[in-house]
């Protein structure tokens, strides 16, 4: 069945799939953004988070402890610590966040839903889906070359630093570990654009994999119209008549015995007759489309006559438009047997 999904997916499959949390989203995408975002902030406040931490281990080694029976002051050199490297570190990991989330709404689109946040233990269980073993066979080959990319740049860094690495054992620590910082904060950018670049790779093909999910069949597709447009041929038949309406195409007088006006431009076109035999309404309107009806039936010269109440009356009954409504109302055929001209 797969071979006859040929056409788009249509605007109802998208609004239910996406109702339903099924939107296009790349979690590599998300973690490399995210990823992307703390390297710029810790090009930024890493320096400060070094010097902050080589502070704090070798305060204790130059100098003597300070030491307090004061519980509360106790508590307030801690928390200073605390919020020393917490400040930085801080920025650092809500960079990451920012980004990560920033990324992951772009992709959904603002999708929000908060029922899908509950745990689900049936999204454990794979089995069944992933689309057949040709779609576990692809995603797990892809795994395999992202691994082998993300691997083979990670080495490369770090050997292409390697003797800036080993040049920082002849420095003492607090010099070695902000070189560090510096030494290898080109090689984490690098590796931050190349997520970039996997994870915009990882969204294409997931996208093409949930466009190759919601492709319909032609039948599908029809029937996704007609939900949301409803039937093409009453559709169009809906618009023949307003058509006629407006322009009071001969369409609407063909087969027009007789022509009766109301108030307000009212007019209501009768066929077949007169009673006893069988008569229906062809048409009926009001206002412009009602005086343009007027004016197109004294052109075809169809008769006409003045019956307000019982116009008003026709024109109020069910299926009025159709050209099939016959006129069954005892009343009403009485009425129309005393207005109707003589032949």
């Amino acid at each position: 069945m797969s071979e006859d999904r040929t056409q788009p997916a249509s605007k109802r499959r998208r609004l239910l799939a996406r109702e339903e949390g099924q939107v296009v989203h790349s979690p590599e995408l998300t973690a490399a953004v995210g990823w992307l975002t703390a390297v710029v902030v810790l090009g930024v406040w890493g320096q400060d988070l070094a010097g902050v931490l080589i502070e704090l281990a070798r305060a204790p080694l130059v100098q003597p402890l300070a030491s307090s029976s004061d519980p509360v002051e106790l508590a307030g050199r801690i928390r200073g610590d605390v919020l020393r490297v917490a400040a930085p570190l801080g920025m650092i990991l809500g960079g990451f966040l920012v980004g990560a989330a920033g990324a992951h709404q772009a992709q959904v689109r603002g999708l929000w839903a908060p029922a899908l946040i509950a745990p689900d233990v049936s999204r454990l269980w794979r089995i069944g889906r992933g689309g057949g073993l040709s779609g576990r066979f692809e995603r797990s080959v892809w795994s395999i070359v992202k691994v082998v990319i993300l691997a083979s740049v990670a080495w490369w860094g770090i050997r292409s630093q390697w003797s800036a690495l080993q040049g920082l054992s002849l420095l003492d620590f607090p010099t070695a570990a902000q070189s560090a910082m510096s030494v290898l904060l080109g090689p984490i950018r690098v590796l931050a654009v190349l997520m970039v670049v996997v994870g915009l790779v990882d969204y294409g093909l997931r996208f093409a994999r949930f466009e190759s999910m919601l492709r319909t069949t032609p039948d599908e597709q029809r029937e996704d119209q007609k939900a949301v447009e409803g039937d093409p041929r009453v559709r169009a038949s809906r618009r023949r008549l307003v058509q006629s309406w407006r322009d009071a195409t001969p369409e609407l007088l063909t087969g027009a015995t007789l022509i009766l006006h109301g108030d307000a431009g009212l007019t209501v076109v009768l066929s077949g007759g007169p009673p006893p035999r069988r008569i229906g309404v062809r048409a009926a309107a009001q206002g412009k489309a009602g005086n343009s009806l007027r004016r197109a039936a004294s052109q075809a010269r169809i008769p006409s006559c003045e019956a307000p109440q019982l116009a008003l009356r026709l024109a109020s009954q069910p299926n009025t438009a159709s050209a099939r409504s016959a006129i069954v109302d005892p009343l009403l055929l009485s009425q129309l047997r005393s207005v109707w001209p003589a032949s």
